[in-house]
This record gives structure tokens, C-alpha cells and sequence, in this order.
């Protein structure tokens, strides 16, 4: 039975600037809005809802958030689990309710600050690590909170991001213990454990706005299903491959497909070979937008890589891929291009699945299995398939969505229907006891002094998620155990009449967000400087050996000898020994060293082009690898500093800003100018213009004909020199080559 609650019926129990806000969107609550409301949501009682994607979740959040804000009755934090999710949500409240004078802000950035501004705001928008941080440094506006709300709190069963969460939900319930709590989640199997470890309200629904039929390609056939009953058959009466001919059934309606497949590279395929038959369902006016928006994601790079070439020649023909690998720029492109119909099949890797909010009439989920080293080829889960399926139906754009699998037997056939289709979603575990997030998040609570002896840390671990679910905690306080005694070897804590303090540089390990292994194998390779002669090489194997820079790169049979040659050549300047052959750890080490190798062809000016070439990674994975060795130089610059080991500061200073420019050490002084990064840079000092004293004895005119009149005049601005140039519409610089490439 569906619920039908009037909007009007609680105008007089939230207040009236909210209440405008929410009848200028909507007159009638949905059923998950309807029953938390009856559930306490008002009153402020703990709620968890646990619902398909766009069934009005996020609405009961946003209640009790500016209800509470509005009544007085603290700050309110929102936390997801990506930067693109908080990005999306940041733009959704500014729109509905800066006007009613909430203040909004957003934190996912710098993991070693205490954003001391944040004070200032009412609702404040973060990742679950960044929060995290900001307990560790000790915001002092923390205490105000009023209310908490967890995003995708289901991601409790993630082993990355799984352990973050349940720690940082069992300290803010001991910070703030009166704040309300509002868990969002995907349909899932046990979401009343989730409602009894916070003392919640269950709201569990399974209503969407559009009607959700999954599927089954076999044999030229659709099967749908609805609520595990088959509901319907079409039948394509042509022949060809199963992914061209559900590509071409749905363009045929006149609406978009999603693929999900399990590569980058099984992505990209698709995408290239799926160009011809979208082409044919182009208008003229589409392919005139589509082909502006080709010449952005082109360009999104001074130089393109072939990837970037390949992804703008798939969008002039109404099809993109969508992964990791693209920039930031290239992402927002595809998706707001989707949004308005202009691109019609996007091939995607299954990050699409969190985050942005990117509906489509059809979603195929191709691919389920994914290969693992340790278990080989295995099922997806039943709570992945529902999540990719979930994107299927585009609110006020069609009346149904259409999840499908595609079956190559009768044997797939019958296997996706019992496990997808009849199956229910797994049961959420906690995946706490992971050793290398327990170490860190231990850490944290010594360094905050939250556990202060033994005692303390059995009776936090009693509060979390894990204890609930597994009652004896024989296994884990046995780790605990062991781990504490490891931080003291690492002289991170002290230990005197059982009770446990950390020591000054334990406290700074914390601070900094890395993994207290980490840490300690980074102190140990600092102390060795002072006896090996280092390079560039020396530091960048170091900080690739650290879980921080997982997954390191694969070392290919035919490419194994050109590294240990390489190895060779660098022996005498590494500060990690080289481990025998049949040690464990010798395959981690091989790999760390030729992962180094990818970021000392970097900060030697490899191109984008090269690098993907050499090492297979990607622009957007370059990047993402980039800040995370910026954030590991940082890390290691703060720990000589407090160590005393000034040896090596400038070493790591130097390392650090060749890092994030991408040149060698003879460019320093030019990327330090807005507009030059390494490409404008390099063709500078090649024409002898070495350095800033240069950029001010040298003609406009002649470095106008190097870069440009544009970027001439903002160069010559910079050291003081103002130019008046002829009225020209200058290139404006992509966003992305400004963050990237420093131009």
C-alpha cells in the first residue's frame, strides 16, 4: 500500500522558512518521508532508511538537519563517502536553502587542519576522512553538533572505507551523544542491525518514484521482472552482438543507456565500437553541442594524450566511457552532457555506482564477475547488482527503468535469476578488525586520549558496530593487543602503570592521516640519510612502499629484468634494503620500485602521452597518485622537522614541488608564475629565459611569440609590467590544466 502523507499535515511541527522550502518542491511526502515522520523524525529520535535510490531519502535528512538548525539546536554535519558525492550535495542545499539564510559549507580537502572556519557554519558537508581528521586535530565547534547524517551508511561493509566509518560513527556518538542521528542506506538485509547499534528507528521501504524492472538478455529476448515475478517478454527480431542490440532497442524509445562493465579497458571498447549505431540516432543540432563539448575534453590537457583523443572522438558520436582514468574536467563533461540527453550510451567502470546522481532509462550491468589474485573470477554481490540497477529510471523523465543482465547460457540464465533477480542483498559486516585501519584509528584514540589505558580500549571497541555483530571480542582485543605493543616499538605511545599516552611524534603521526607502518618505515629511512647518498629515486621508493600508494603497479614477466637493472643502478642510493628473492615481501618491493620509476619520470618532464604509454596509468590515475605522493612528502617533511633531521628538509621541499609541477629542478623558478607550468615552462628556458630576473629584461614581444599574447601579458603582470594588447577573445585555460599542470 502506498502512503500518501499531505505536506501540509506537518507544517505546523517544523518551522515556517523550512516549510516554504519544501512546498515550492513537492505537496505530497513519499512513503520512506512518510514513516520516518511517523517514526519520530520530528521529534527527534534516531532514524535509518533504508530504501532504493531516488526514493526521497535524502529529504529526511534534510528535515532533520534545518529543523534542528532552525529550532537552535546545533550545527549540522552531512557525511558521504566521495569528494563528488559532497561536491553534488554542497550545490543541492546552497540552492534550496542559503535563501532562507542556512549557512553551508563544505570540507573534504586538507587532512591536516582543524578548518577552524567551519566554526562559522550551520551545515557543513564532508567525507568521513575528513571528518575523522578534524576530530583528530580537535575542532573545537565539534561539541556543537546537533545533527549527524550518514550517506551510504551500507559502505560499513567496505574494507576500505568500512573501518573510517564505523570508528568515526562510534566516536561522534561519544562527542556528541545527544545529536540526532540519520543513516542512509541502500536496500539491504539487515538494516535493523545498523537501527540497534544507534538506538534508531528502522524505516525500511521499497518504493520508487519510477516503477524498476529487472532483466535478462538471452537468445534475442528481454525478460522483465518485477518484484521477482516476470512480468513481460520482447523480442528483437534481429541479429548481432547483445550489447549493439540492447544499445539499439533503447535509442530506439528515444532514451539513454548506462553500461557497467568490470575494466576500464572492457569500457573503453564498448564505447569505441558502439559509435556507428549511435551516430545514426544524432540530430544535426545534437552533433553541433556534442562536438563543442569533444573540442573541451580534447583539450582538458595542453597536450592529449591518446586517451583524451580516443574519449572526444566516442562523444562526437553521442557515446563516452567513464572511469578513474579520465580528469576531473573530462568527468563533469560526460555527466552533465548525459544529463541533457546529448550523450546517449556511457560505458562505465563501477565507481559510477557511488556518487554522482547520474539516472538513465536502462542500465546493463554486463560484467558480473570480477577477477581477484586471491580467488580468481568470482560473482558480484547481489547489493552491487541492485546498486548499479538502482540508476535505472529517470525521475520526471520516464515512467520505468529497465536493470538488466545479459545471459551467454541457459546454466548464466537460470544462475542470474536465482542469485540477482529472486536473490536478496547480503547482510552488512563490519569489517573493523582490518589490521592496517585498526592500527591507524588506534592511534588516533590514544593521541586524542579517548583510551588511556586497556580498559578504555575494550570498552570503545564494546560500542562499535563489530561488537554488536559478533558479540565475543576475544579476536579482535587480542589485535588490539598486539598492535599496541607495536606502536610502542615504534615509540608512537608510552606505556607506565598500564596506562598509555602518546609520545610527540606518535601524536604527529596521527595528525597527518597515514598509516603509523607507514610512519615508522618512513622515520627509519630518514635516519638513514645521513649515511647513504641520496637522489630523487631514494625518497619516491621509500613512499611508494606504503599502503598509502596502494595498488602499486604490476611488474609484467617481460619487463622484470629492465627493473632489476634499473634496481641495480640505484642500489647504493635506496634507504630500503632489497628483500632475498623468496621473502614475502620481495614481490611488494619490486613493484614499489617500478612505481617510483613512474613519478621519476614525472618530475623529469614525461609527458601524460608517455607515462600512459610506459606504465599504463592514466591521466585522472596520474592524478590521483600525484596527491597522494604530495600528501606522503608532506607527511615525511613534518617528521624530519620534528625529528631534527634538517639533512634532508631540502631535499623533500625540492622533491615536493617537482611533484607538483612535474619538472626537473632547472624549472622551479619559472612554475612559480600563475599561467607557466611545465609545458610553457620547459619552452621558456629552451629559449633561454631561465628564470624570473630573465622574464623581466625580455621583450613582451618576444615571449608573446613563444606563449602567446594573452599569457604573455599576465607573465609580464606578474613582475610588474603592464602591457596593453589589441582587443582578441584569448583561450580561457581549461580548470583542469590549472590544477594539473600549473599553466
Amino acid at each position: 500500500m502506498i502512503l500518501k502523507m499531505k505536506l501540509v499535515e506537518i507544517k505546523d511541527k517544523i518551522p515556517s522558512k523550512l516549510y516554504k522550502v519544501l512546498e515550492e518542491r513537492f505537496e505530497e511526502l513519499r512513503p520512506p518521508q512518510e514513516i520516518a515522520i511517523k517514526k519520530g523524525l520530528l521529534e527527534g529520535k534516531n532514524i535509518v532508511v533504508s530504501s532504493p535510490t531516488a526514493s526521497g531519502k535524502t529529504i529526511v535528512a534534510e528535515i532533520a538537519c534545518i529543523k534542528n538548525i532552525l529550532e537552535g539546536k546545533g550545527k549540522a554535519v552531512y557525511v558521504v563517502p566521495l569528494k563528488a558525492l559532497a561536491n553534488e550535495k554542497f550545490e543541492d542545499f546552497k540552492k534550496f536553502y542559503e535563501k532562507i539564510g542556512i549557512k553551508i559549507a563544505i570540507s573534504i580537502g586538507d587532512l591536516d587542519s582543524s578548518d577552524p572556519w567551519l566554526e562559522k557554519y550551520d551545515l557543513i558537508i564532508v567525507t568521513s576522512e575528513k571528518l575523522d581528521s578534524l576530530i583528530r586535530h580537535g575542532a573545537n565547534w565539534l561539541s556543537e553538533i546537533g545533527t549527524i547524517v550518514i550517506d551510504e551508511i551500507h559502505l560499513l561493509d567496505d574494507i576500505s572505507r568500512g573501518p573510517t566509518l564505523e570508528v568515526l560513527i562510534t566516536r561522534l556518538r561519544e562527542i556528541v551523544s545527544n545529536a540526532q542521528i540519520i543513516a542512509l542506506s541502500a536496500t539491504i538485509k539487515n538494516a535493523s542491525d545498523i537501527a540497534t547499534w544507534l538506538g534508531a528507528e528502522i524505516v525500511e521501504s521499497d518504493y520508487r518514484p519510477v516503477k524498476l524492472f529487472e532483466g535478462i538478455f538471452y537468445k534475442n529476448k528481454i525478460e522483465l521482472w518485477e518484484k521477482k515475478k516476470k512480468v513481460a517478454e520482447e523480442k528483437i527480431n534481429e541479429k548481432g552482438k547483445a550489447e549493439f542490440l540492447l544499445i539499439k532497442n533503447t535509442l530506439e524509445k528515444r532514451k539513454q543507456v548506462l553500461f557497467f562493465l568490470s575494466s576500464r579497458r572492457f569500457a573503453e571498447s564498448l564505447a569505441k565500437k558502439s559509435c556507428n549505431i549511435v551516430d545514426n540516432f544524432l540530430s544535426i543540432g545534437e552533433k553541433v553541442k556534442l562536438n563543442e563539448i569533444a573540442d573541451k575534453v580534447l583539450n582538458a590537457l595542453e597536450r592529449p594524450t591518446e586517451q583524451c583523443e580516443k574519449l572526444s572522438e566516442c562523444i562526437r558520436h553521442g557515446v563516452a566511457f567513464h572511469h578513474a582514468g579520465l580528469l576531473y574536467s573530462q568527468r563533469i563533461e560526460i555527466e552533465n552532457a548525459f544529463r541533457k540527453h546529448l550523450i546517449k550510451v556511457v560505458c562505465c567502470t563501477p565507481t559510477l555506482s557511488l556518487g554522482v546522481n547520474l539516472p538513465s532509462h536502462t542500465c546493463v550491468i554486463r560484467d558480473l564477475k570480477r577477477y581477484s589474485e586471491e580467488y580468481g573470477y568470482e560473482w558480484i554481490s547481489v547489493l552491487e547488482f541492485k546498486q548499479y540497477g538502482g540508476r535505472a529510471g529517470r525521475p520526471g523523465y520516464d515512467t520505468e527503468g529497465r536493470a538488466l543482465a545479459i545471459a551467454s547460457s541457459e546454466g548464466d540464465r537460470e544462475e542470474i535469476i536465482d542469485r540477482y533477480i529472486k536473490g536478496e542483498p547480503e547482510e552488512i559486516t563490519s569489517k573493523l578488525s582490518v589490521e592496517p585501519l585498526l592500527r591507524m584509528h588506534l592511534l588516533a584514540l590514544i593521541a586524542s586520549f579517548a583510551i588511556r589505558n586497556i580498559e578504555n580500549a575494550k570498552h570503545f571497541f564494546s560500542k562499535t558496530f563489530y561488537a554488536l555483530q559478533y558479540k565475543r571480542m576475544d579476536e579482535l582485543e587480542e589485535k588490539i593487543l598486539r598492535i599496541i605493543r607495536e606502536l610502542q616499538q615504534f615509540g608512537f605511545i608510552e606505556i607506565n602503570e598500564r596506562k598509555i599516552a602518546p609520545t610527540q611524534i606518535g601524536k604527529r603521526v596521527s595528525e597527518l592521516y597515514i598509516d603509523p607502518l607507514s610512519a615508522h618505515k618512513i622515520i627509519l629511512a630518514l635516519k638513514k640519510t645521513e649515511k647513504v647518498k641520496t637522489r630523487e629515486i631514494s625518497y619516491l621508493q621509500v613512499l611508494c612502499n606504503t599502503v598509502e600508494m596502494y595498488p602499486l603497479l604490476s611488474v609484467r614477466p617481460r619487463e622484470f629484468m629492465e627493473i632489476q637493472n634499473k634496481l641495480i643502478e640505484n642500489e647504493e642510493f635506496l634507504l630500503q634494503d632489497e628483500p632475498n628473492p623468496w621473502d614475502y615481501e620481495y614481490e611488494d618491493f619490486i613493484r614499489s620500485f617500478k612505481t617510483s620509476l613512474l613519478f621519476y619520470d614525472w618530475i623529469n618532464e614525461k609527458s601524460e602521452e608517455e607515462i600512459l604509454e610506459r606504465y599504463r596509468v592514466a591521466p585522472g590515475e596520474l592524478r590521483t597518485r600525484l596527491v597522494n605522493m604530495d600528501w606522503l612528502i608532506y607527511a615525511s617533511e613534518e617528521l624530519a622537522r620534528l625529528l631534527g633531521m634538517k639533512n634532508c628538509i631540502k631535499d623533500l621541499v625540492r622533491l615536493r614541488l617537482r611533484i607538483q609541477h612535474g619538472v626537473k629542478e632547472e624549472l622551479l623558478n619559472l612554475v612559480k608564475l600563475e599561467q607557466i607550468g611545465r609545458v610553457r615552462a620547459r619552452i621558456l628556458y629552451d629559449a633561454g629565459i631561465k628564470n624570473i630576473r630573465d622574464i623581466k629584461k625580455v621583450s613582451f614581444q618576444r615571449i608573446s611569440r613563444l606563449l602567446g599574447e594573452g599569457i604573455a601579458a599576465k607573465i609580464k603582470k606578474q613582475v610588474g609590467e603592464e602591457v596593453k594588447i589589441s582587443e582578441k577573445k584569448f583561450k580561457k585555460p581549461q580548470t583542469e590544466i590549472l590544477d594539473f599542470e600549473g599553466r
